[in-house]
């Protein structure tokens, strides 16, 4: 008897260990920055902790279990809508670890500039790090980028696919719309205003200056610019831009930017004088490759609108 129940919990012993050996076998390999990450079925519980993985995950299809800044999220990003439910994770670049385990997430994507992190986070779930920014390559490139890796992480690379093919004819129908309203060659230059005598000139690997460029347009800011893709300016430095088209990303605070306008220099500046400034609804400009989208065809509205095509 006894021999036999001692078999008996070999036998299963056994099994056991050839279930989780198969297991193992059948787990797929991710690889991110800081290493790889092995998934036997695809995550769908996914904490993010910024807003371009934020859209990212909702354009799959995927409601991230937990967020950062919502709030932020609706008045500088706005699409695609949030979730009706998710754990608030605290801010972008001190993430909430309460919150975070309250979330239970399979998986916890980050970027670089939360790399510091890393370790503490990976606690709590398999921790992953893609990045679109602090890189010399444009922006809209490295979207697409987290678009196919988020895809294949979990299990939807035909529809990451799907949006990128959809986004390039999105950008492209918006360029083809800003060309019949003010030609081939126009130059644009475009900024963040911070008040009215401060503002941000996005260069050409920024998300925008990026998405710019994939339209054909020619970029004025060609000076230095830090990992975000912009450069800190005041309000003088706007003379250096010439005859451009002027594009302003909502939101701006109101008094200053009412401040700004009314400003002897502002009024002196060519693009202003020509009638070529825009505003451009908002935009998140370190965002995701739905972000470069957004901004494309809001610029082509702004355009449009203002030259009456």
């Amino acid at each position: 008897m006894r021999n036999r129940l001692i078999a008996s919990i070999a036998c299963s012993g056994m099994i056991a260990s050839g279930i989780l050996a198969a297991s193992i076998a059948s787990a797929e390999t991710y690889i991110h920055e800081m290493g790889t990450v092995n998934f036997a079925t695809p995550p769908t519980r996914i904490a993010v902790s910024n807003w371009s993985l934020t859209e990212t995950v909702l354009a799959l299809g995927i409601n991230p279990v937990a967020i950062p800044e919502a709030d932020g999220y609706r008045e500088w990003v706005v699409e695609p809508a949030l979730p009706a439910e998710f754990i608030d994770l605290g801010t972008r670049m001190a993430p909430n670890f309460e919150a975070l385990r309250d979330s239970r997430p399979e998986v916890i994507l980050i970027s670089s500039d939360v790399a510091m992190a890393y370790d503490k986070l990976s606690a709590f779930a398999p921790t992953m790090v893609y990045s679109i920014y602090n890189s010399d390559q444009p922006a809209i490139d490295k979207a697409e980028d987290l678009m196919r890796n988020v895809g294949k992480l979990t299990g939807r690379s035909d529809k990451a696919e799907e949006i990128i093919a959809s986004a390039n004819q999105q950008i492209d129908a918006a360029a083809d719309r800003i060309r019949k309203a003010v030609g081939d060659d126009a130059k644009f230059a475009v900024v963040r205003i911070l008040d009215d005598a401060h503002f941000r000139i996005h260069g050409t690997t920024s998300l925008f200056g990026s998405t710019l460029a994939r339209m054909g347009f020619a970029n004025t800011w060609t000076g230095a610019v830090n990992g975000w893709g912009f450069s800190n300016g005041e309000i003088g430095d706007l003379a250096k831009l010439g005859s451009a088209h002027f594009a302003y990303i909502e939101p701006t605070p109101e008094a200053e930017k009412t401040r700004l306008f009314a400003s002897p220099v502002w009024k002196a500046l060519p693009f202003n004088r020509q009638n070529t400034v825009y505003e451009v609804p908002a935009s998140w400009t370190f965002g995701g490759l739905l972000s470069a989208v957004r901004f494309a065809e809001q610029l082509a509205d702004a355009i449009t609108e203002a030259h009456g095509s």
